[in-house]
């Protein structure tokens, strides 16, 4: 409920200010800088697909990717071991978390992260992919939204999904 009531306010501000809720995104998008998230899940059928994703997982984990679609990865994060690897300082971290998840996270130089899981309740593996771009005005946010899903679809490529 005070969630709704905050977006309510977000609406009514941007209406007073003279914009829709789209316009302010694109606001945002101007001043932050772009950001498009994809979610992909690689279905895999019967229990030898419940093995292949957890061969998946064992692979990823075992052997942590260091490149991304030609971007280096800069930190990973194992989450049912709570610790992360950073690779900028060479050093391993301790996650802060109450409780261990199955979910491996990276983060790239470019700042691209991908967060991979398999599904709790189906046999699949999900990705989850966020990739980012600075854009100086809103007449470039057609082209930042073209060029993240051509990396999206670098970044499947390089993961093999």
């Amino acid at each position: 409920v005070s969630a709704c009531a905050m977006l309510a306010e977000i609406a009514a501000w941007a209406k007073d200010n003279g914009m829709t809720m789209y316009q302010l995104l694109q606001k945002i998008y101007v001043e932050y800088g772009f950001s498009k998230e994809k979610g992909i899940s690689v279905v895999k059928k019967g229990k030898s697909g419940a093995e292949e994703i957890e061969a998946m997982m064992k692979q990823f984990r075992a052997n942590p990717l260091t490149e991304i679609a030609g971007s280096k990865v800069v930190l990973f994060n194992d989450f049912s071991t709570l610790k992360g690897k950073d690779y900028l300082a060479n050093e391993t971290l301790t996650l802060d978390m109450p409780t261990t998840s199955n979910v491996l996270q990276y983060f790239t130089e470019d700042k691209t992260k991908v967060s991979i899981r398999p599904s709790g309740t189906e046999p699949k593996i999900k990705f989850y992919i966020e990739v980012h771009s600075k854009v100086n005005s809103v007449d470039e946010l057609a082209d930042a939204d073209k060029a993240a899903l051509e990396k999206i679809e670098a970044i499947k490529a390089s993961l093999g999904i």
